[in-house]
């Protein structure tokens, strides 16, 4: 039972069940998977190892060289020269999402009832590129594309997640179950449109002068004359020309009562002044 396509250019002995479209020449897309799958061996044959175990036969599910025994990760496993791989009783687990690659330079064999587990990993990214043959112990379990130019042989109640390809050579089945991974396709990169930074030249407001309102002076007053106290201006002012040198003013002693003697002459004053009045009023009265 194949849940995928088919080709061939020699049919089997016993029809299989198939899902999908078998195709055989003259048809052209028959001749153009064997192409692609030349294409894809030499890519994958292209990529450096990761790990490349010790010259000789390995088995997988025992070796301890690579990690723990019977895991493995992402990588391109390689064998040595020669190296067959085989996948014993315990068989072997694939963690983790990414590309398995194994690169085995000699057979590939399972033996009965192994199996290929997968915790995290995708069947569509495992590929196996074995020199010689490939072939599938019974009631064994399968993961991923196998691409053997030597032919394929599955043996019986094998179920495999995968592909196997051998253009120009023979794959063997029996009461087999080969189911064809849902794959997204591959993406073709698209190219990321860089941003680049283009400087705007932005307008900068020019300063208009603002007219500013000139403000008239306010008038000053003339300055008026203050006027100079009497000691000060008789300082200032120059003396008269012509009068006699009298001499100065009586020199003032400390000691001298010149407050009395002011006194004195006010009262002095005052007393002619109240005399003169009173004949005035006498010879007033006489007449």
């Amino acid at each position: 039972t194949i849940n995928g396509d088919l080709g061939y250019t020699t049919g089997p002995a016993t029809a299989p069940t198939v899902s999908g479209t078998t195709f055989s020449p003259p048809d052209t897309k028959y001749s153009t998977a064997g192409t692609d799958q030349g294409a894809a061996l030499v890519a994958l044959n292209g990529q450096a190892c990761t790990f490349t175990f010790a010259n000789g036969a390995i088995d997988l599910a025992t070796d301890t060289t690579h990690g723990p025994i019977g895991i493995y990760t992402p990588g391109v496993y390689c064998t040595g020269a020669p190296g067959a791989a085989s996948i014993g009783t315990a068989g072997i687990t694939l963690t983790g999402s990414g590309t398995y690659i194994f690169r085995i330079n000699g057979a590939l064999t399972t033996v009965d009832n192994s199996v290929v587990t997968l915790a995290g990993a995708s069947a569509c990214d495992v590929f196996w590129t074995p020199t010689q043959a490939t072939t599938l112990g019974a009631n064994s379990t399968f993961v991923g594309t196998d691409i053997d130019d030597s032919g394929i042989t599955i043996g019986s109640t094998v179920t495999w997640t995968g592909r196997a390809l051998a253009f120009g050579e023979t794959v063997s089945t029996d009461t087999d179950t080969i189911t064809v991974p849902v794959c997204a396709a591959a993406a073709t990169p698209t190219p990321t449109a860089t941003s680049i930074a283009t400087a705007t030249a932005t307008s900068t407001p020019t300063n208009t002068p603002v007219p500013t309102k000139t403000k008239k002076p306010k008038p000053v007053p003339a300055p008026t004359d203050t006027p100079v106290p009497a000691a000060t201006a008789a300082a200032t002012t120059p003396p008269v020309v012509g009068l006699p040198n009298t001499g100065g003013a009586p020199l003032q002693s400390e000691d001298f009562p010149w407050a009395l003697v002011l006194a004195a002459s006010v009262v002095g004053a005052m007393v002619l002044g109240l005399s003169v009045q009173a004949r005035r009023r006498a010879r007033q009265t006489r007449r």
